[in-house]
């Protein structure tokens, strides 16, 4: 028999294995429990602190969750479309989005009608139950409710980036990649904006004969000069003896140069470690690419944002059984209808549809009124 026809040998895991709820925390057993350790990984707090982060996050995070399930399942989708009496859906996913980019795991248990969501430091322990019988979720809520376990068909784990080290089961986040680059912009930022501070500061060069002054007289004329030309007096006439001199220091414009480059090459790096057009960022120049056409940016765009939606869809459709579910991202983004109607006209142009059933796929994606009045002598019937 050939290779091909022997039946594929399946990997069993004979013990229990415990895995952390997010790349980068270390799992050790004390007293046979297990225990999470700080993660050593970019703080998601300071991370947020950089707005290109910040920006970058809440786009993907805002454009997804505007986005609505759908699906023939009516059960399923009324569970997506308001996962919770709490808070409204936009804000539910939009909130699980954010944990979900900041860590690279999400976690959302599934109880009747509604999830719950659970941040991951609440997800205390994750046990890979041996022989391949599944996994079993250990939380431990903040509020300091009773700990309780579910399985894994309870628990919707989204995770991106999966890592092998912890058997694929545990996601990674983009901001793992720019831990370097991240420490070169603070860094960067703090020295020039230290500059900035000494030098667009009202900072000058006070003149006066040295032969009248002593070192005390020095202190004394600095501090009088301050006095009259700060505070509530600044921008008043200023008054100097005719044997003193006062001069501005100028700002230099390598200091606004290195303002201009640290905040090109930080939103360039942001944007590649999420995987977006920086265009996406709206920042002004800094957050310009070469792209002049905005269609299709917008394109590129939604076809980037599948690294973030396929992994939400598979999971659902895994733990809910309900294979036809799709997110509709595209008539999300396409606020204007721009997209829609351009892909249509090309359509048309290209002599693949004619103009009637261009105008039925304008009015069923909604780009126009299903009762838009004929021209004049034109055709009733748009099939």
């Amino acid at each position: 028999m050939g290779l091909l026809s022997r039946a594929s040998p399946k990997v069993k895991i004979k013990n229990d294995v415990n895995v952390p709820s997010t790349h980068g925390l270390v799992v050790q057993m004390v007293n046979g429990t297990p225990v999470q350790l700080v993660s050593t990984t970019v703080s998601a707090l300071k991370a947020l602190q950089n707005s290109d982060v910040f920006s970058t996050v809440h786009r993907i995070a805002s454009d997804v969750a505007s986005a609505k399930f759908k699906t023939d399942n009516t059960y399923i989708s009324a569970i997506l479309n308001q996962p919770s009496n709490i808070i409204g859906r936009f804000s539910f996913w939009q909130a699980l989005l954010f944990q979900l980019l900041l860590s690279g795991n999400a976690y959302a248990t599934i109880k009747g009608m509604k999830l719950h969501q659970w941040r991951p430091t609440e997800v205390s322990s994750i046990k890979v139950l041996g022989d391949n019988e599944g996994m079993q979720y250990t939380i431990t809520p903040l509020d300091g409710s009773k700990e309780f376990t579910v399985r894994e068909n309870q628990m919707l784990h989204f995770r991106i980036a999966p890592d092998a080290s912890y058997q694929y089961l545990i996601g990674r986040s983009p901001l793992e990649s720019l831990a370097y680059e991240m420490t070169i912009s603070d860094q960067s930022k703090k020295a020039t904006l230290n500059s900035v501070k000494n030098q667009i500061s009202p900072i000058g060069i006070l003149t006066v004969p040295a032969s009248q002054l002593n070192e005390e007289d020095l202190e004394t004329a600095r501090t009088a000069f301050e006095k009259m030309n700060s505070g509530e007096n600044s921008g008043r006439l200023m008054l100097l003896t005719d044997d003193s001199k006062f001069s501005q220091l100028d700002v230099k414009a390598d200091v606004f140069k290195a303002l201009t480059e640290n905040a090109d090459y930080s939103a360039a790096q942001i944007s590649k470690a999420f995987g977006i057009p920086v265009d996406m960022l709206g920042g002004g120049k800094s957050t310009e690419s070469v792209h002049s056409n905005i269609d299709s940016v917008k394109g590129a765009y939604i076809s980037d944002l599948n690294s973030y939606t396929y992994p939400i869809l598979d999971e659902i459709k895994l733990k809910m059984e309900c294979p036809d579910l799709k997110l509709d991202i595209k008539s999300a983004l396409d606020v204007d209808d721009s997209i829609a109607i351009n892909q249509t006209n090309s359509l048309m142009q290209a002599g693949i549809i004619t103009q009637n059933q261009a105008q039925d796929l304008l009015k069923r994606s909604g780009a126009l009124p299903m009762n838009l009045v004929p021209p004049e002598g034109g055709d009733t019937n748009a099939n």
